[in-house]
């Protein structure tokens, strides 16, 4: 498999859900919330990473994303299953690859990011962070999330 056919599978995923294909990212441009996948291609190896989160209008954004969020699971079987997943160098057949990158996608993704559509619901997803070291100052004093 190559990148082409990976960004392909991001793209069947992505595009029925209203986001728009640019370069190596996709985007939805809500009212409130600007919501960015990226597919980055690792520095070491043919491997990827799918880099997800929000960017909020009424903050100046010094970096991609204000809200940045990788693909991965809490759960090492699952997590471990995803870096194989996105490391094109293995052989895992395309139709599994692509049907499981599909299933990840919907689960994890899109399900997540259908719900936050306000500041308000992204304050309620950030509060169920164990921490917010990740969260930039400026967008946690905008959200009243100081600690």
């Amino acid at each position: 498999m190559e990148k082409k056919e990976l960004s392909n599978i991001l793209s069947e995923v992505l595009l029925p859900f209203g986001f728009k294909k640019k370069s190596d990212y996709w985007v939805l441009n809500q009212d409130i919330i600007i919501k960015i996948i990226n597919l980055q291609k690792s520095q070491f190896n043919n491997s990827f990473y799918i880099n997800y989160g929000y960017v909020l209008k009424s903050i100046p954004l010094t970096g991609m994303m204000h809200i940045y969020n990788r693909l991965t699971s809490s759960n090492i079987e699952e997590r471990n299953w995803i870096l194989e997943l996105l490391n094109l160098e293995n052989d895992i057949s395309i139709n599994e690859r692509t049907t499981e990158l599909k299933k990840i996608l919907l689960e994890i993704i899109i399900s997540s990011m259908q719900i936050i559509n306000t500041e308000q619901d992204l304050i309620n997803e950030l509060k169920k962070r164990p921490h917010l070291n990740d969260v930039p100052l400026n967008v946690k004093e905008h959200l009243n999330l100081m600690e």
